[in-house]
């Protein structure tokens, strides 16, 4: 009997990385910087709405679209055009950006529709972004409804959108690294970046205290092979020179390659 050959992540980009470009241009970005393909967030480019146009750039650069993200104000109208472009281009998760303590409107459709969306939609991984310093478990005075990463998979039955800068430093290094293996089966795509010692978060992966390589290692060995999403924080400056961006982008891609893709397993 011949073993089955073994599934490797796709490395995206999301395209909230690059917010003031154009669509096309985020395409061709991912293309030339050595991405699998793009995760297109709907709130970060207009021109992400048209799905006929999203679809010809599917095949214009022949990148494929694998997650849809939505906004921390997801609404009706938006989850719709998420599930609109997902059945055009094939893309099989919507990573949900978790609402702020104060948008309740956004927590309770999430709250009140979310199981109907699974049972409605069961090719689709509905996914929620932990928020900014989100710990494991509750917090004495949560700022945010979905800080609680357990509470995301357990109490509201959805995939986790782990976002790795987001996570507490500790709760990183400590706990969640002691437990990834129990997350894994519930993690549909990995936001990655690093985070400084002052605090800014979604940095170049290594220029951050993060210990991103000893995550990777630990990841690779507990057979994930979802998806990975370059999301990066850019500033004006970096964003108005174009090599400089496709720079950033490919070390992105190369530090990925280097710490797990090239990493042979024990």
């Amino acid at each position: 009997m011949s073993k089955k050959k073994k599934v490797e992540p796709l490395f995206l980009l999301s395209s909230d990385s690059l917010s003031s470009y154009g669509l096309d241009l985020v395409f061709q970005m991912a293309k030339d910087a050595g991405y699998d393909g793009v995760d297109l967030a709907l709130w970060k480019n207009f021109d992400s709405w048209n799905t006929s146009y999203v679809k010809k750039l599917v095949t214009k650069h022949e990148m494929p679209v694998k997650v849809v993200q939505t906004s921390e104000s997801i609404n009706i109208k938006e989850m719709h055009k998420a599930l609109d472009i997902c059945e055009s281009i094939g893309a099989d998760t919507i990573a949900i950006n978790a609402p702020k303590i104060f948008n309740l409107k956004a927590y309770s459709y999430l709250s009140d529709n979310l199981e109907r969306l699974r049972d409605e939609y069961p090719q689709i991984k509905f996914s929620i972004i932990n928020p900014e310093d989100a710990n494991l478990f509750a917090l004495p005075i949560p700022k945010y409804r979905f800080a609680n990463v357990v509470e995301i998979i357990k109490k509201h039955g959805s995939y986790l959108g782990l976002d790795v800068a987001n996570l507490d430093s500790d709760a990183f290094e400590d706990d969640f690294m002691r437990k990834l293996a129990q997350f894994v089966p519930y993690t549909s795509v990995i936001y990655f970046s690093d985070k400084t010692k002052l605090g800014k978060w979604h940095v170049l992966p290594g220029d951050g205290v993060l210990k991103l390589p000893a995550f990777l290692k630990k990841l690779k060995s507990t057979g994930y092979d979802r998806y990975f999403s370059t999301k990066i924080v850019l500033d004006k400056k970096d964003l108005a020179d174009g090599d400089k961006v496709l720079t950033i982008l490919t070390q992105a891609r190369e530090y990925y390659k280097k710490n797990y893709e090239d990493l042979k397993e024990e």
